[in-house]
């Protein structure tokens, strides 16, 4: 299981702007760390939901790849973040 700063800096390899494997365009590690936020908030509506409040059912999974992708998701949702050419 990942710690808080282990997952930011996972994601940030895959995603940052100037080397990560698929970078995203202004993405800084605030920017990540917000996400993740975001997407705990959504694991615990889908908890005490049983996951009927969103499209997805949302658990952690203890920072494996399916977590990361979905904090990707969140981050490109936001109309200021593209991918890098």
């Amino acid at each position: 299981m990942f710690s808080l700063q282990e997952f930011i800096e996972y994601v940030w390899e895959f995603y940052s702007p100037n080397n990560g494997i698929y970078p995203i365009k202004g993405l800084t590690r605030e920017d990540i760390f917000v996400a993740i936020k975001e997407y705990n908030r959504r694991i615990n509506v889908a908890k005490d939901n049983d996951n009927k409040y969103f499209n997805v059912t949302y658990s952690w999974g203890g920072g494996d790849t399916l977590d990361r992708e979905r904090v990707r998701d969140i981050i490109l949702d936001q109309p200021q973040f593209v991918w890098s050419c």
